[in-house]
């Protein structure tokens, strides 16, 4: 398998996406710009009337450009690294390649000259990008943790991702430095079952994807997702149980979300895995959760699909309960014999 479409950096939310860019290429860049006009305020009435159409009410100074320009400024005494805006970087772009796309020449170099991107403030950065992203199943997978046991915080609120198995967390900050670059994070938070994910990362996720509130009784899977390739759907499935699956002699999958199940069980079923209709919980005469199984009678697929997957996505398997699987399948030699004469033939 290989993957080859991509997302650039013009394709993240314009106003939540602040970039530092390398000293010298910034210089180049800010020295080209202010080079097509005669005065900075010329260029700064050209940026207050283009960011209308961001949305974006305040009008820019020439401190706010000066900034942009030195890449700091002081502040109560203080050095205080100063970000530009994407939506910015974006406008200068066209500005100097007398272009109305984003994706032109100038916009390519800049999207090569990143050192870090982040989110509003002091948001944690993504240092070390991987530019431009690749639309691959590790990157979709991600999705389905928030749907399970993740958070995406609204503006100003943290995301996060709670995981109490080691592995399975470690496994979920594979998937994010492997598609985005790396980011700090709290040792001892993660020691206690927590991921604080940057803020950039799932403001991505929310506009490139057009999430929908993926909290516990209102997320649900979009039609876009949906109509992904099987392997995106596998490394999906396979997300949602790590978070909320049980494996024995069947795959049991939970949610107190109905329609969300629902989707879930779709998933399963365009995958080719024979699902069990989604049926209610009780526990101590209570509705729990809805739930539905995975018959045995699919392992055999399914642990292929996981395998070959990994051969190319590592991450994409089950993480600390992919070993109870294939020990679920092998406590039967003649689905073990089955599974390894499939393999065999992918």
């Amino acid at each position: 398998m290989s993957y080859h479409e991509q997302i650039h950096i013009w394709e993240f939310p314009p106003t939540l996406t602040f970039i530092r860019l390398e000293e010298n290429f910034r210089s180049e860049l800010f020295r080209r710009l202010l080079s097509k006009f005669s005065s900075q305020q010329k260029l700064l009435d050209i940026i207050n009337r283009t960011s209308e159409k961001y949305n974006i009410k305040r009008k820019h100074s020439r401190g706010n450009l000066y900034c942009w320009i030195k890449g700091n400024n002081i502040d109560r005494g203080r050095r205080k690294t100063i970000n530009i805006p994407l939506w910015v970087l974006i406008e200068f772009s066209k500005i100097i390649s007398n272009s109305i796309l984003p994706d032109n020449e100038i916009m390519k170099n800049i999207e090569k000259n990143i050192e870090y991107y982040t989110g509003w403030g002091k948001a944690n950065p993504v240092i070390q990008p991987k530019l431009p992203l690749l639309l691959t199943p590790e990157l979709v997978s991600v999705i389905f943790h928030f749907l399970g046991d993740g958070h995406i915080g609204s503006h100003g609120v943290s995301s996060s991702y709670r995981q109490m198995n080691d592995k399975g967390l470690r496994n979920f900050l594979d998937k994010l430095q492997n598609c985005f670059g790396n980011f700090e994070y709290s040792k001892q938070e993660f020691a206690d079952g927590r991921l604080n994910v940057p803020k950039v990362i799932t403001d991505f996720y929310v506009y490139y994807f057009n999430l929908p509130d993926t909290s516990t009784f209102k997320g649900y899977v979009t039609d876009q997702l949906k109509k992904f390739d099987k392997d995106f759907l596998v490394a999906s499935l396979t997300s949602f149980i790590i978070d909320e699956g049980n494996i024995n002699d069947c795959i049991t999958v939970y949610s107190k979300n109905l329609r969300l199940i629902e989707d879930i069980r779709e998933i399963g079923l365009l995958c080719g895995y024979l699902c069990h209709q989604v049926k209610k919980k009780y526990a101590y005469g209570r509705f729990d959760v809805y739930r539905f199984n995975i018959s045995s009678k699919s392992f055999v697929d399914f642990f292929r699909d996981i395998e070959e997957l990994s051969k190319e996505f590592p991450t994409c398997n089950l993480a600390h309960k992919q070993t109870r699987f294939a020990n679920r399948i092998h406590k039967s030699s003649s689905v073990y014999a089955n599974c390894r004469k499939a393999c065999s033939f992918s």
